[in-house]
């Protein structure tokens, strides 16, 4: 019989796998679509920090779905290899490659990101859009550092914990989240100073949240714009900064064998 720790972990890994596949063929995250109408910015400043780090690059893209940021990636350079937990996801990704230009330096595999199959000091760059918070950050982050060559980086774009009203929306619309998933709290991201030597973060969305309802209206551009410089100026104060909906988190100097 398995100890008790690996039977958990192979059942979080079961229903995060189930979770990940129904999200596809059910589509259970359409009704949240409209949230991410004001994510352009957040968006935008990843991918930028992605393409000025990955010319002739080796990266490693966790969580990578059906490939959108790995053939980003491959179309601007790098040598790119997406994982995913989805055997489904994984398989549209495959497909998606011979259409796609630059998709020659992309590969696809169905991984665990807590359990990474590749060796030591491998990739130069690590990132992933939401995909931290479905994981078990001290494995996650052990495994990340291993895989890193010691002047590599880790990029990742993830939904924070701490808004009271996001949580609330969190907690009336369970179906829409897997069970084991966790918005990352200021104790997450502590924890990352344990395993790099160098922590930066990009917050967003605090004030633009409230032009979600005047999405498909004339002023909503306008709004956006508006409410976007408000949130970089309150973001400069450390309460602000805790109430962002997303942050960018950039990660360097691994510190290895802390896994």
């Amino acid at each position: 019989m398995l100890p008790r720790e690996k039977v958990s972990i192979g059942l979080r890994i079961q229903r995060e796998r189930e979770f990940q596949n129904k999200k596809v063929t059910e589509e259970v995250r359409a009704p949240v679509a409209k949230w991410y109408s004001i994510t352009r910015s957040s968006r935008e400043f990843y991918e930028g920090v992605l393409r000025s780090n990955c010319q002739s690059k080796r990266v490693l893209d966790c969580g990578s779905g059906s490939g959108k940021d790995t053939f980003y990636l491959a179309k601007n350079g790098a040598i790119v290899t997406g994982i995913d937990i989805s055997d489904i996801t994984i398989e549209e990704a495959k497909r998606r490659a011979f259409q796609k230009d630059g998709a020659s330096n992309a590969s696809f595999l169905i991984m665990n990101a807590e359990e990474l199959k590749f060796d030591n000091d491998y990739f130069d760059i690590v990132c992933g859009n939401a995909v931290l918070h479905h994981l078990d950050l001290n494995r996650a982050l052990g495994e990340i550092t291993r895989v890193l060559k010691p002047n590599g980086k880790a990029v990742f774009m993830e939904p924070l914990g701490d808004n009271f009203f996001i949580n609330l929306y969190r907690r009336l619309t369970p179906q829409f989240r897997s069970g084991d998933e966790h918005p990352l709290l200021n104790g997450d991201l502590r924890l990352m100073q344990c395993f790099f030597g160098q922590v930066d973060i990009r917050y967003f969305h605090l004030m633009s949240l409230l032009t979600i309802p005047f999405r498909k209206l004339a002023v909503f551009a306008f709004l956006l714009k508006m409410m976007e410089n408000i949130d970089r100026l309150l973001f400069k104060l450390a309460f602000f900064k805790k109430r962002a909906w997303r942050a960018v988190i950039m990660l360097s100097k691994p510190r290895k064998g802390t896994g």
